[in-house]
């Protein structure tokens, strides 16, 4: 195992062992009585003051110390010198132990020395023979420790796990100076370390043979790095580690502040300070987690965390297995381990311990849409189960979470759409899935499991009547941000340059009443809003500070896009970078000056790729982290993500970065896991790193890469329920002969110019009743379809239509898209010939319509879009899809305002100004 990775337990060696004098001190008393809580037959220190002086031995062997991310090392001094060191007894234990020594606490004191004369008086004639001592004295404490202060614990003791009594202390006086939780440390090592105290303990060992321990529970600092704000410190993830109070000693204690804590405590005029915990994979920077004051260390809740799945157990007919409890015959969903297929279900009905692990015994449920057989042209959804008689066994890990599942769809309103299922049918024959009968009784539910989602439903659904909070978005395009939203916040302002993108918006006024468009450049109506001119409440300012919850923006994102054949990253392009890349700083002005309590930025992938190296002006540096340290700078926890549209339901592959930001003292989400099967999963990774430190991270990790509770949407679910029609072809090339034949129009450029419209240029009726759930979302209560029409085509893109798309193998822009799979990403530019790759029908001569981009984003039907076909091409091509952003502002809503609401006592007037007045 790498010593980088390798924990290492630390224990005092014989030639470090503290000699402690027992005084006087004014709260022994109490400490004595608080620890023999915990054993009542342990026996009283004196009632007298004591004060414990641990003194160190200057002339001692050096200690070689080496501290790594998550380890601490102390290497003990040669033979000689521990033959040498003399023995301390150490004082009367107030919790005695047992009689008769485990075999275990035998054979681990057998090879320590006999005691001597000295020990057994509390004496060290070594250490007695020396004057001149430092002494290190324990901070006074209050009349009475606090229980939470006295913990029962083990602590591994060269390979034992050994019972003990941790006594946590306040800090500690040394040399004139006074160390406490939360300072700061400068340790002499190479590179130097910088830690911070998020512990100070003593260890009492029930074995008396063991010396009591002294330690201090750090977390490590990064290392301070030019750029930043002057003196700024990052904690590191999950790296903690106890050393012994001795090597703090040997440290300098830094002129240092933490921001934020459990006091709140503001910026003071400290050499050093630390607000944020940097994680290692470079995707977040937020606040450290704090309990109490004995105990406060963040690195060991993210331990904890991370951890949280690794330990299964049964108690009480019930598993408990990460933060959900399982009993016999709840649903739950299954890591199938196959990507781009989704979880599997099952119906508990028991587990049993095998093989170090637990398996859990389940009856398998399968989609409708599975068995209904491929002749089957009715309705089907995904939600539809049907139980089988198949028993399987599974291991615990592979469990996702909990699934509810009702005798038919019509209560399933009551629960969260995407956990609810229903089952009415069973599989009588397991060879042939066509063959069902309908159940008799409904399958057993855990009652208690379902009246508790329900009311947890049911406060959602209130929460999100009465917390409407206003939201302003930026860069809007064709309300991207906005359309997921307007059942979710009150939607205040709005902003693009492009005069379609604001006529488009213009319809949604409809549906947000509140709304303001604004025309022109965001630097432009910025610079407008913190002139002298502009008075408060000026409609065509944006909103004044702090009377917005959330400010979304996607930036311009061209010179970042890897299809701008102009982005390379060269000298010269680093020189003649695209100015509108700069537009992040001017949203991220707009975004400090307005105050939101949440930001989201969304991007391509690219933005978050490294063009110009560290150490570099900032416009060249890694956008997507130089906004981060931007945000933190400025009072934001935030994170980075990669978020594939077609990972929440949407049937485009379409990556885009999304930064998350919330205010200090808010908690910050994470980025919702995948709730569709994705055959074509990405991980996050910044591509500037180059030494292997920063791993590559998937969104909902613990599961198979790819999976999800729901199937993928494909070509063939999203658009299928659309009227067919196609090009007339080239002269000289014969139509496909089709049954019935379909409509087919003239694909080339009319006299409308730029305006033309191939297709229907007006409502149509839909082709067929909607065949599932995302055709029945989308279309909503409309009879007809509106934009079922294509842009015109070129010469060259007619050609390559009906000549190279109909070979066997097309490749690249020339290939048609396949039902069976998602829509590619979709750019500006909807042609054949051009960028876009499958960008033809899968099944009809012609690129797709406008109406089927739009399904494309996941955008409703009824959203109509501003301009001419090609500049509708261009909306589409420019914006963001409709399931992913729902999922994220759904997550808001769970991790933030629902539970503040809860806490608020529900309020259901001037909600928001309650919100603001609890958050400043």
């Amino acid at each position: 195992m790498s010593p980088l990775t390798e924990i290492i337990e630390i224990g005092d060696s014989d030639s470090d062992i503290e000699s402690i004098d027992i005084t006087s001190r004014s709260n022994s008393t109490s400490t004595s009585r608080s620890i023999c809580e915990y054993n009542e037959s342990g026996r009283k220190r004196k009632r007298d003051d004591e004060i414990e002086n641990i003194s160190s031995d200057e002339e001692e062997v050096e200690i070689r110390s080496q501290l790594r991310e998550l380890s601490v090392q102390v290497e003990a001094s040669n033979l000689k010198d521990k033959q040498k060191a003399s023995y301390i007894s150490p004082p009367a234990h107030p919790c005695p132990p047992p009689a008769t020594a485990s075999k275990r606490h035998k054979s681990h004191s057998a090879n320590r020395p006999m005691s001597s004369p000295a020990r057994q008086h509390g004496l060290s004639t070594s250490r007695a023979s020396k004057a001149g001592k430092a002494q290190l004295t324990w901070l006074k404490e209050d009349a009475i420790t606090p229980a939470r202060a006295i913990k029962r614990s083990t602590y591994k003791v060269n390979g034992f796990e050994e019972d003990c009594v941790r006594i946590y202390r306040e800090g500690f006086h040394h040399d004139g100076d006074e160390f406490t939780v939360d300072d700061a440390i400068l340790l002499p090592h190479s590179p130097p370390l910088y830690i911070l105290i998020r512990s100070i303990f003593t260890l009492k060992f029930d074995d008396p043979v063991i010396h009591d321990r002294h330690l201090v529970h750090v977390h490590l600092f990064k290392p301070p790095v030019s750029g930043g704000r002057k003196g700024e410190l990052f904690l590191r993830n999950a790296q903690c580690q106890d050393i012994p109070i001795k090597q703090i000693l040997k440290g300098k204690k830094l002129d240092f502040e933490l921001i934020g804590g459990i006091r709140r405590r503001g910026r003071g005029d400290s050499e050093y300070f630390c607000e944020f915990v940097d994680q290692s994979s470079l995707s977040t920077i937020r606040e450290p987690k704090f309990q109490d004051r004995f105990h406060n260390c963040d690195s060991c809740l993210s331990r904890h965390q991370k951890h949280r799945f690794d330990h299964p157990y049964i108690s009480n007919d019930t598993l408990h297995f990460g933060d959900d409890e399982y009993h016999i015959s709840d649903f739950i969903s299954i890591d199938s381990k196959i990507r781009g297929q989704p979880f599997l279900f099952g119906h508990i009905h028991g587990w049993r311990k095998g093989d170090g692990e637990i398996m859990v015994r389940v009856r398998r449920l399968r989609r409708f849409s599975e068995v209904a057989g491929e002749k089957y042209e009715g309705f089907t959804s995904n939600r539809q189960l049907v139980v089988t008689d198949k028993y399987e066994d599974h291991p615990v890990k592979l469990i996702m979470g909990k699934v509810y599942v009702l005798p038919d769809d019509k209560n399933t309103r009551s629960f969260h759409p995407h956990i609810t299922f229903w089952c009415s049918e069973r599989m009588t024959d397991p060879h042939n899935s066509t063959t069902r009968v309908v159940l008799q009784k409904p399958l057993r539910s855990c009652s208690t499991c379902l009246e508790r989602e329900e009311q947890r439903h049911k406060d959602l659904q209130d929460c999100m009547k009465a917390c409407q909070f206003p939201a302003a978005d930026y860069y809007s395009g064709a309300g991207g941000f906005i359309l997921p939203g307007l059942d979710i916040f009150d939607w205040v302002s709005a902003a693009d340059t492009e005069k379609v993108a604001c006529q488009t918006l213009h319809h949604l006024k409809r549906r947000a009443p509140a709304l303001t468009v604004h025309y022109g450049k965001v630097s432009d109506v910025y610079n407008y809003t913190t002139s002298r001119d502009s008075p408060i409440g000026n409609s065509k300012a944006f909103p004044a500070p702090g009377t917005v919850f959330l400010m979304t923006g996607g930036p311009p994102c061209q010179g970042h896009s890897r299809v701008n054949h102009a982005n390379n990253p060269t000298a010269e392009s680093l020189q003649n970078k695209d100015p509108r890349n700069d537009e992040l700083w001017v949203m991220l002005a707009e975004a400090f000056r307005l105050k939101p309590f949440v930001i989201i930025i969304e991007n391509v992938s690219a933005f978050k790729d490294d063009k110009g190296g560290s150490g570099r002006s900032e416009a060249e540096e890694n956008y997507g982290r130089a906004a981060m340290k931007k945000l933190s700078q400025n009072g934001y926890s935030c994170r980075l993500g990669i978020i594939d549209s077609r990972g929440f339901g949407t049937p485009q592959n379409r990556l885009r970065t999304f930064i998350l930001g919330v205010r200090v003292g808010i908690p910050l989400p994470d980025f919702p896991a995948p709730s569709h099967a994705n055959p074509k999963t990405t991980a996050t990774v910044f591509k500037g790193d180059k030494s292997g430190v920063i791993k590559p991270f998937y969104l909902g990790q613990r599961a198979t890469p790819g999976t999800g509770i729901h199937p993928a949407v494909t070509i063939q679910d999203a658009i299928s329920d659309l009227p067919a029609f196609e090009y007339l072809p080239p002269p000289g090339i014969a139509r496909v002969p089709r049954r019935p034949q379909i409509p087919a129009f003239n694909g080339g450029r009319n006299d409308q110019g730029n305006g033309t419209k191939v297709g229907f240029p007006h409502r149509v009726p839909y082709g067929s009743e909607p065949t599932n759930e995302y055709q029945k979302e989308k279309r909503g209560d409309q009879p007809t379809v509106p934009d079922h029409f294509t842009s015109y085509v070129t010469d060259g893109a007619h050609k390559i239509i009906f000549t190279s798309a109909r070979e066997p193998k097309p490749q690249g822009c020339d290939r048609r898209a396949l039902l069976s799979e998602g829509f590619s990403t979709l750019l500006t530019n909807s042609s054949p010939g051009q960028k876009g790759t499958a960008v033809i029908h899968p099944s009809q001569d012609r690129k797709f319509t406008i109406a089927e981009r739009k399904r494309a984003m996941g955008w409703p039907d009824w959203h109509r879009l501003a301009g001419t076909p090609l500049e509708q091409d261009k909306l589409t091509g420019n914006g963001v899809c409709y399931e992913s952003v729902q999922a994220i502002y759904m997550a808001l809503v769970k991790e933030i305002i629902l539970p503040w609401w809860i806490e608020a006592g529900r309020p259901t007037e001037g909600v928001f100004q309650k919100f603001v007045e609890d958050h400043q």
